[in-house]
């Protein structure tokens, strides 16, 4: 990408949790560690169910004595109705933040933003919030904007871009979005990459589904991963990839020739030039390091 480029994500919505309970009552609900937040380093992570499936994910930034959960819009109201069930007696207020999120992303970005290269470094300019996404440095930097913020003047070479444009470059880099690509309430978390994403701690001590997430890490049984589709042709979420009559892949999102699908790795050997439909490739990402396989 050579070009400098700004996209309003319209679809994401930033919660606002404060209160004296507020990291003990997150530390003990997300997959990730919460001693690794600060106001200079957010995370990625996200909240399961009791068996260890995948209900939502978010990026956690911190603000003063607040934290920040930059969410999808769309299931925003089921993840404020699952934290209230596990507030109960703890002092811990959720509220909305007014304003918008923004990816800038692209030759220059973390430059243009004054941020260094490395994954989750965070730094508050005025009242927003510059940081650089805590799943992938590649994918840019996102900013968490006041209601007043003026996006010409503080980027004046960046080019105004719809959402295509921006989950484009994220289909690219193979990173998937929750409730989207990842399916909630069906997907393990180690299937979706979350431990090359940054997303989960191994070290941190219990968090609801725990249990389930460390024992399929430390046993090897992923047995589904989240790659990257290539294709010059059309694909729907739900349609599948075949090898040989077997299904290799489900389609998860699609979009301009590049999607994400849901793989079986264990059906993945032989010819890729079988693959159905004809000219489909299955790219692993190259964030998983080290490789699982090669191209199919």
């Amino acid at each position: 990408m050579s070009e400098l480029n700004i996209t309003a994500l319209e679809k994401r919505t930033v919660l606002v949790l404060t209160g004296k309970d507020v990291w003990d009552f997150l530390q003990n609900l997300v997959t990730n560690d919460m001693k690794m937040v600060s106001e200079s380093q957010c995370l990625y992570a996200a909240l399961l169910t009791a068996q260890g499936k995948f209900l939502h994910d978010f990026i956690i930034v911190k603000q003063g004595d607040a934290f920040l959960i930059d969410c999808t819009t769309d299931r925003k109201d089921d993840l404020v109705r699952r934290l209230t069930l596990y507030k109960l007696r703890s002092e811990v207020t959720l509220s909305e933040k007014e304003g918008k999120v923004f990816a800038l992303y692209g030759d220059g970005a973390n430059k243009a933003a004054n941020l260094p290269e490395k994954a989750g470094t965070v730094i508050q300019n005025g009242d927003n919030l510059y940081l650089v996404d805590p799943r992938n440095a590649a994918l840019g930097v996102r900013i968490i904007a006041t209601p007043n913020f003026n996006l010409s003047e503080a980027f004046p070479d960046a080019i105004i871009k719809g959402e295509s444009t921006y989950n484009a470059h994220r289909l690219q880099l193979g990173i998937p979005e929750g409730g989207q690509d990842i399916i909630p309430e069906k997907n393990f978390l180690l299937e979706a990459n979350f431990e090359e994403l940054n997303g989960v701690s191994f070290s941190k001590g219990c968090y609801v589904g725990q249990e389930l997430t460390a024992r399929t890490k430390h046993r090897a049984k992923i047995k589904k991963r989240l790659f990257r589709v290539a294709f010059d042709g059309t694909l729907k979420p739900g349609d599948k990839i075949t090898l040989d009559d077997r299904e290799i892949a489900e389609v998860r999102s699609f979009s301009n020739g590049q999607g994400i699908a849901l793989v079986r790795l264990e059906n993945l050997p032989g010819d890729p030039a079988a693959l159905k439909p004809t000219g489909v490739k299955l790219i692993q990402p190259e964030y998983i390091n080290p490789p699982i396989t090669k191209k199919y």
